[in-house]
């Protein structure tokens, strides 16, 4: 488990959380160097998998993003990264999304629990941290896809 807090990274993306390994590090990291002009402050692949996240976020153009463009942002990084991870993400403006590399090697999944006034909702590797906090209704992430919550 790592978790990076990115206060650098533009669109801002508050905090991150990826378990996993990405195997094309070496080609990554001359894309945000040559292409992307972003520079890598650690040898961290979590880093790295921020700033290609970010990167694609950036190239809307827009000062608002929606749905679309977050799921668009996350489709480029399945292309880009090779490897198995699995990431949840807090966006600020936007919500907290999750999403698992195409061959859905590493977990991750979704519950929720009722609560006066609303719904709350979490993110983790395992049912089990779900159960422990009152949480119900799992669905794992499937591979290659995203969930989110802007609750």
């Amino acid at each position: 488990m790592y978790v990076h807090s990115s206060r650098c990274v533009r669109p801002p993306i508050l905090i991150a959380y990826k378990n996993g390994n990405l195997i094309n590090t070496g080609s990554l990291l001359q894309f945000m160097d040559a292409d992307a002009h972003r520079h890598i402050n650690t040898n961290s692949d979590s880093e790295l998998l921020l700033n290609i996240f970010a990167n694609n976020l950036q190239k809307t153009g827009k000062f608002r993003i929606n749905e679309e463009d977050i799921f668009t942002a996350i489709g480029g990084l399945m292309e880009q990264c090779k490897g198995a991870y699995a990431c949840v993400a807090m966006l600020a403006g936007f919500g907290i999304i999750a999403f698992r590399d195409p061959n859905g090697i590493r977990p991750v999944g979704m519950a929720s629990r009722n609560v006066t006034g609303g719904t709350d909702y979490m993110f983790a590797s395992e049912s089990v941290v779900a159960d422990a906090g009152g949480f119900s209704s799992w669905e794992d992430v499937l591979p290659g896809k995203a969930s989110y919550s802007n609750s």
